[in-house]
């Protein structure tokens, strides 16, 4: 973050202290420097700014545990500081970005003797105290004051209550939250309780909260809450792990019991490259909000794995995650596997019927793959289900509702398709409302080293080898060729490899034959040759065939020569010329009438 946005950042968090028109004002960097002020804080800290700036708050006015709390990003109000013999009140609002402070604003006055201050003091006593213990980074915390007055509030707790710390800062308790059950921390005060792992309805979601009387010298002084799970589902997520690293040691990364649950998330995603980087914090940030996602990339490149990414960054983690391929279910069960069929839809229906994969993501996700070829008919009733979120399983007239979140991936130019009228224009844009691409592994040279380390230590595993890597002559021919098979094809290159490789190095033998020849044998020398070829052959043919004749007969004779080098391997076809297998036998289907007319 620049210096401007940061100090943009601060500004508005300035901005919205309660006003006090005889207030100091300081801002604050990440690192409590002192980046402005105005003059009452001059004159309150008794220094000119010249002799201010840059210099850390804490270096010039006696913090004590405040240090701690502004640094954990934690807003304060009516807290007590000491310049020499000269007692200030302050109030602290950080500002954030994505979840990580930048700075801070604090609003400093001369502190008045009234009749709260004895209990202001002894609040402050135990937060003095109190700080050394205290786990600023749970979920959320809040502290109010012996009259149920908010006098601290991190920023997790207000964004699960739906709300800003400044907001909640200086309101009673039963002000401060919005569509929650009211507090019981006022309760809590009164019996001198504390009420521990309790189900608490804030904002939407059943949390897990604790509350504790804050007492001194048998005095109740205030209350101190704290979120300990911000979703209830949490605690059955924790039961799961618990249970499966006790039956497997942690196998996989899922997070819930049955078929659904998630292997991968944003640390399974490999890659150091600013494009990549930048993608995995785009992902993070649209995890949290419930928006339909689409991914866009050749094939290969990574789209399911990032489709678990969404998943498991977001607040449905505890639910379903459910992947359908679009392309993989002819297209007269697809129906019936979306939405589930009635008893006796059709011959050979299961008595009592069955859920389709939409009613399976219940409160979770559902990721569907190859979007693009999903059959017009089935786009329609997509569409309702998107809008209405509801569904009628086929054989019925009851529709149901499902609370699942769409994330869609292609290979596909959808708008292409749209305008050729093979996809439903208002379907693309429901998909369309966040739109990611992920980059082939071509444009991200740069992450090959850690994505083949990657693979080599889990291939070793599998294997039971101890292969340490490449050596120089079979990195040479990785760098060169073009993947475009990307990601999967690099995995089964290596796979390959890993089956013939004799010694604690992959050399470029062990590579299969058409990568090396690919990429350094003599189809790549005689390039040029091949250019010309193709020049002339679309010049004899133009004016004689349409674009998409000639189109038809170049793409006829691509397929044709990427199963010859991959010695009629279909799926290394596929992963050669970066289509999907099912897009592979649409093609053939198309160009050779069926796969044993293939040459």
């Amino acid at each position: 973050m620049t210096l401007a946005e940061m100090q943009e950042k601060i500004v508005t968090a300035r901005d919205t202290l309660p006003e006090r028109t005889d207030a100091g004002i300081v801002n604050l960097d990440a690192d409590q420097r002192i980046v402005a002020l105005n003059e009452p804080a001059e004159r309150l800290i008794g220094m000119p700014s010249e002799q201010l700036l840059g210099k850390q708050f804490a270096a010039v006015v006696n913090l004590t545990h405040l240090s701690t709390l502004m640094t954990s990003g934690i807003s304060f109000s009516g807290q007590i500081v000491t310049i020499g013999s000269v007692r200030l009140r302050c109030d602290f609002l950080p500002a954030m970005e994505n979840n990580l402070m930048v700075g801070g604003t604090l609003a400093i006055g001369l502190a008045e003797l009234v009749e709260e201050e004895a209990s202001r003091n002894e609040l402050q006593d135990f937060l003095q105290s109190a700080s050394a213990f205290m786990d600023l980074d749970y979920h959320g915390i809040i502290i109010l004051d012996r009259r149920g007055i908010v006098v601290m509030v991190s920023q997790p707790f207000a964004d699960i209550v739906g709300t800003t710390p400044q907001a909640m800062i200086g309101k009673h308790v039963h002000q401060a939250y919005t569509n929650s059950t009211p507090s019981r921390m006022p309760i809590v005060m009164e019996t001198g309780m504390p009420e521990i792992g309790v189900t608490h309805y804030m904002n939407g979601r059943d949390v897990i909260a604790s509350r504790y009387p804050l007492v001194k010298d048998g005095k109740i002084i205030g209350a101190f809450g704290k979120i300990l799970f911000k979703d209830v589902r949490e605690v059955a997520l924790l039961a799961n792990r618990l249970q499966s690293a006790a039956a497997d040691k942690g196998e996989l990364r899922a997070v819930a019991a049955g078929n659904h649950a998630f292997k991968y998330d944003i640390n399974s995603i490999v890659g150091h490259s600013k494009a990549i980087c930048e993608l995995k914090e785009t992902v993070l940030r649209v995890a949290q909000k419930n928006s339909n996602v689409l991914f866009r990339g050749k094939s290969g490149t990574g789209k399911e794995l990032f489709g678990h990414a969404v998943h498991a960054a977001s607040n449905r983690r505890y639910g379903p995650l459910v992947k359908v391929n679009c392309a993989a279910i002819p297209e007269h069960l697809l129906e019936s596997e979306l939405f589930g069929y009635a008893e006796g839809a059709f011959t050979g229906a299961k008595r009592g019927g069955q859920i389709g994969k939409f009613e399976q993501a219940h409160t979770g996700t559902i990721f569907l793959d190859e979007i693009g070829d999903m059959p017009l008919t089935m786009q329609a009733k997509l569409l309702r289900v998107l809008q209405e979120k509801e569904l009628v399983p086929l054989g019925s007239n009851t529709p149901k509702t499902v609370d699942v979140r769409v994330v869609a991936a292609t290979n596909c130019d959808l708008e292409q398709l749209v305008k050729e009228g093979k996809f439903r224009e208002d379907l693309d844009y429901r998909l369309n409302v966040v739109v990611l691409t992920i980059p082939p592994l071509r444009e991200r040279v740069e992450d090959l080293y850690f994505i083949v380390k990657s693979f080599v230590d889990q291939f070793n595993t599998e294997f039971g080898l101890d292969i340490q890597g490449l050596d120089q002559e079979a990195w040479d021919v990785m760098k060169v060729y073009d993947w475009p098979g990307n990601i999967r094809e690099l995995r089964n290159v290596l796979e390959s490899a890993f089956n013939v490789a004799t010694g604690p190095l992959i050399r470029k033998v062990h590579l299969p034959s058409q990568l090396a020849r690919l990429a350094t044998g003599p189809a790549a020398a005689s390039g040029c040759d091949s250019a010309e070829r193709v020049n002339d052959h679309i010049c004899a043919k133009l004016g004689k065939k349409n674009i998409g004749e000639i189109m038809d007969e170049m793409e006829k004779v691509l397929i044709g020569k990427a199963l010859e080098l991959c010695g009629g391997n279909k799926l290394h076809a596929a992963h050669l010329l970066g289509i999907s297998r099912p897009g592979l036998y649409k093609k053939l289907h198309k160009h050779y009438g069926g796969m044993e007319d293939v040459p």
